[in-house]
């Protein structure tokens, strides 16, 4: 079935209705920060201590999703529809920040219930890097994420599909994070949880997002949450918790859609 013309909700929000440069943005954003963290994964697969210049290309690195949606948005001259949407109502912000704590919780929680032995419920940071992070990661990645690809593929695929979409991109985007300073190895598995994790995570945060009329603010709000109780933190070899965890973040992602599934179709094009 064809798809039908653009809404005047389309055209008011710029989104392009021929070639949108999704695709070009995940390969940019991909390219960027894989080439920036690459001298850090060299150091890290050999076991060598990394050089300044390398620990300084890891921390740029964050900011390739950043620098392909400045880049694209700025050739489309989308710059203002993808930075410029931040009012929000302060209690989806807040529900946003909230939110990922909420879904491992109830993770931890099903873990429980079937008899895991539970450390600790929480991950907030600890150490100065983590600290950094809940600043240089949410600026770095959500402008790409939501504010660049996920107006076009919600537009082409809907809420759901779209933001599946979104999230795996997001989880292959990790790549170069996931060496195992320990064993100078891909961490396969970390990398292939979180390709299961993201696009999940990315319907939970973009129903919110559609929610507040996409602001950025909540996105970011999301994201941050994220980062301050980081599940990933959390035994990855211990694949019951896992499965009770990606287990919270389906019902949290089918839950988005029932509540608000009507209006997200309705908003589609």
């Amino acid at each position: 079935m064809s798809r039908p013309p653009p809404s005047s909700d389309s055209a008011a929000r710029g989104i392009p209705t021929g070639t949108d440069g999704t695709f070009v943005f995940f390969a940019l954003a991909c390219t960027l920060t894989w080439s920036l963290a690459a001298p850090m994964a060299w150091a890290l697969l050999n076991h060598r201590v990394a050089s300044p210049l390398a620990v300084a290309g890891a921390g740029a690195s964050a900011f390739g999703p950043l620098l392909a949606a400045l880049v694209l948005a700025g050739r489309q001259r989308q710059l203002r529809v993808v930075f410029g949407r931040w009012r929000a109502n302060a209690a989806w912000i807040a529900l946003a920040l909230i939110a990922p704590a909420v879904v491992h919780a109830l993770g931890n929680l099903f873990y429980v219930i079937v008899g895991g032995p539970l450390d600790r419920w929480f991950y907030p940071p600890g150490a100065p890097e983590q600290l950094a992070a809940l600043v240089v990661f949410p600026l770095g990645e959500e402008f790409g994420w939501r504010g660049f690809a996920h107006p076009r593929l919600v537009h082409r695929h809907g809420l759901v599909k779209g933001s599946l979409i979104v999230g795996l991109g997001w989880g292959l985007w990790h790549l170069m994070y996931s060496i195992n300073a320990s064993t100078g190895r891909v961490d396969w598995l970390g990398l292939g949880l979180l390709c299961i994790e993201l696009p999940l995570d990315s319907v939970i945060v973009g129903g919110l997002f559609e929610r507040s009329d996409r602001s950025m603010a909540v996105a970011i709000a999301f994201h941050v949450g994220a980062h301050l109780d980081n599940f990933q933190r959390a035994p990855r070899s211990d694949l019951r918790l896992q499965a009770m965890h990606i287990g919270a973040l389906a019902l949290a992602a089918a839950a988005v859609f029932a509540l608000r599934g009507r209006d997200f179709r309705e908003r589609r094009i």
